[in-house]
């Protein structure tokens, strides 16, 4: 799909987390798209830094899924806009498929199974980190 042919607040259902996948990004496209869609882009990165305590050692996001999948709801809340665009969300996926005993299968079934959000959620993500189990109906590829 090309770019300038998706249309993020189509999106069916709507209260459900969907999938952008997106090899190459750059900031003016991605910039041109958030505005088209009258969406708010966050970067999962930056939010999860600013919720760190300077005084931690470790993050062990494995061991506080639910925290995280209760956060990026949240996100979807303090919206005030129709659709939100989650980027850097690689960096939890990643992290997680590195860990031993790796909870990255729970991770993706929780995120799957997400309901009632109060915005459209599109996860921007590469390709190669997208799960088997996501249902393609909820799920773009840029080319």
């Amino acid at each position: 799909m090309l770019i300038n042919d998706l249309r993020l607040r189509e999106a069916r259902p709507s209260d459900r987390p969907h999938l952008l996948l997106w090899d190459t990004p750059n900031d003016l496209e991605l910039n041109a798209l958030v505005y088209r869609e009258d969406a708010e882009c966050i970067s999962y990165r930056t939010n999860l830094l600013s919720r760190v305590s300077a005084t931690s050692c470790y993050l062990a996001l494995d061991k506080q899924l639910e925290r995280e999948l209760d956060e990026i709801k949240t996100l979807c809340v303090k919206t005030n806009k129709p659709v939100l665009l989650l980027k850097d969300l690689d960096c939890l996926i990643t992290y997680l498929k590195i860990k031993p005993e790796s909870p990255i299968t729970l991770f993706w079934k929780s995120l799957f199974l997400t309901k009632h959000l109060e915005s459209i959620l599109w996860i921007l993500l590469p390709s190669k980190l997208v799960n088997p189990i996501w249902d393609e109906s909820r799920m773009r590829v840029i080319c």
